[in-house]
């Protein structure tokens, strides 16, 4: 591994072996001349890879040092809250974002996520994350961050756990969501009770049915009997599981498979019969 930029004295970019930047974190692997060949691997905490399509230098040298530190301790609270790890980029983004955030509440400027309810309501457990870094921040840097960004800190972390670690991905699987959530509470004239399990596991079905649909892995019709004999005794959920194709359709470009649509008619039927 060849480290071509220092940070400060226990932080440094490198090229690995597979020709990517890296980002490199250990005591005194920015402390000498660079370039040189890193051979001491033992010194080495963690490594972490660039994001596609941005330069680690260009972002590393946009962000002060003290703002990557503060961003690894609001991982590490987000770790013990969620007992989970996470996608090792987390650093790299979480940084930026904080880094972000920071600069714009100097500055007095305030802005708001248009998911806001959304991540509240699918995350409530990372919005905790969320609500705790803002308490960790005032705490190191005597800024109140504004309100929306405990659930913009904590899509970061929804981020970190799924699929391919693209916040685009993780934005559209919450846009979507609440999309379909709104369908069904119009259709069906109803108001979920957010709090409850079943609207927990209907959501998180939500999701996954979501995920499946923009990998192209779409449930197979396997269950065609049961999908006549359902559609038969839930007629009510049945037209509101197509309006949710429709819509799905004509904005996505997706097609619900029959066994999609049968196991959304029975997770509704479930979800109003709670």
């Amino acid at each position: 591994m060849k480290v071509i930029k220092k940070v400060n004295n226990n932080v440094a970019i490198a090229i690995n072996d597979n020709n990517e930047e890296v980002f490199v974190v250990g005591k005194g692997v920015g402390f000498l001349k660079t370039p040189y060949e890193l051979t001491e691997t033992d010194l080495v905490e963690k490594i972490f890879v660039a994001p596609k399509n941005i330069r680690m230098y260009d972002l590393l040298n946009s962000i002060p040092i003290e703002d990557i530190y503060l961003a690894e301790e609001v991982i590490k609270l987000g770790s013990q809250i969620l007992n989970k790890q996470f996608n090792p980029n987390l650093l790299l983004t979480l940084s930026d974002h904080i880094s972000f955030a920071l600069t714009r509440t100097r500055e007095g400027i305030s802005i708001k996520n248009p998911l806001e309810w959304e991540v509240r309501t699918l995350y409530p457990d990372e919005t905790r994350v969320g609500e705790a870094a803002l308490k960790l921040i005032q705490e190191q840097t005597n800024l109140a961050l504004p309100t929306a960004e405990t659930t913009l800190i904590a899509l970061h972390f929804v981020n970190a756990q799924v699929g391919s670690g693209e916040m685009t991905d993780t934005t559209k699987v919450t846009t979507v969501t609440g999309e379909i959530l709104s369908v069904i509470k119009y259709a069906l004239k109803i108001d979920f009770q957010e709090d409850s399990i079943h609207f927990m596991r209907f959501a998180t079905h939500i999701r996954y049915f979501i995920m499946r649909q923009m990998s192209g892995k779409s449930l197979k019709d396997e269950n065609e009997s049961l999908f006549l004999m359902v559609k038969e005794k839930f007629p009510k959920e049945l037209a509101c599981v197509e309006k949710i194709a429709d819509f799905l359709k004509n904005n996505y470009g997706w097609t619900c498979s029959d066994d999609e649509k049968l196991y959304l008619i029975l997770h509704i039927q479930r979800l109003i019969s709670n």
